[in-house]
């Protein structure tokens, strides 16, 4: 008996399942294509989100298209980024007629701000949910949190290794420039695990589902938080250095130089970047924009 995959009769994950065998689709491991086929996990997740009914939502990487659809029934707006044009079959059947915008290109690569900007209107507000390779996870962080405009929110399965990278403390081992940057940014927050055996194939790790709050109270203009941006990567280039030994390398500073801007910050010529608070990260930042001017 054939199966009439545009039938309203037949759930998303079997819709899924046989479109997949169908197209003959193989994973490829050097994209990190790992799906949930579940359902109910994937409800899980869509309510995690928080995706309401009129909401404009930007999905990277939408898979076997379950999600991308579960979505568009809740009554959002979805523009989904594909890279693998293997997935278009699979997509157009999961997802058939429903309010879907899918384009083949790469997220670290597109033009986010156009392509929303294009589907949803001039400052249209948006957020993020995301199932990417994982290889990808900090460089997809780092462009998403620097958006703009902004999205509401982001949220994405992660590694739970990157999970516990982003929610580490300062002066933890964890704490690193991705942690400092989306600090900044946003509040973090872990709303599910999913263990391996979710996911089809099974990774060799445990995930996460990782949502950000993006703040809408953010202290520094646009040009401040590019040069906030730059500081926190030279500040961690090398965990074992000072971090005026860190700053003399990356702006070309004098020993004295660098000593006067940590002065002014407040801090001492001793201590380390990966100790700093956010809070004072922006200080130095301030103080090493006071001593150009």
């Amino acid at each position: 008996m054939k199966l009439n995959l545009h039938s309203t009769d037949l759930s998303l994950s079997l819709k899924a399942r046989v479109a997949l065998e169908k197209h003959v689709f193989r994973f490829t491991h050097s994209l990190g294509q790992n799906f949930i086929l579940d359902e109910n996990v994937i409800s899980d997740i869509v309510y995690k989100a928080g995706v309401q009914k009129g909401d404009n939502i930007l999905e990277i990487g939408p898979g076997s298209g379950m999600m991308t659809a579960m979505m568009a029934d809740k009554g959002a707006k979805v523009l989904a980024i594909e890279l693998d044009r293997a997935l278009e079959p699979v997509l157009n059947d999961v997802i058939g007629e429903r309010d879907v915008k899918i384009v083949f290109q790469d997220a670290l690569k597109a033009d986010l701000n156009a392509l929303t900007r294009g589907t949803f209107g001039e400052n249209a507000p948006y957020s993020i949910v995301a199932n990417l390779p994982y290889y990808i996870t900090a460089d997809f962080l780092m462009r998403a949190i620097t958006l703009n405009p902004a999205p509401g929110s982001i949220t994405l399965m992660v590694q739970k290794e990157a999970a516990e990278r982003v929610m580490s403390q300062p002066g933890s081992k964890n704490w690193s420039a991705l942690s400092a940057s989306v600090r900044y940014f946003a509040e973090p927050e872990v709303v599910m695990e999913a263990p391996a055996l979710l996911f089809t194939p099974p990774p060799h790790v445990d995930s996460c589902l990782l949502k950000l709050h993006m703040r809408k109270d953010r202290p520094l203009d646009e040009a401040d938080e590019k040069r906030l941006m730059a500081l926190i990567q030279a500040a961690f280039r090398m965990r074992r250095k000072t971090l005026a030994n860190n700053l003399s390398a990356s702006y070309s500073l004098s020993r004295e130089e660098t000593i006067h801007v940590l002065e002014k910050a407040g801090l001492g010529e001793k201590v380390r970047g990966e100790i700093l608070t956010v809070d004072q990260l922006i200080d130095v930042m301030k103080a090493m924009q006071e001593k150009s001017e």
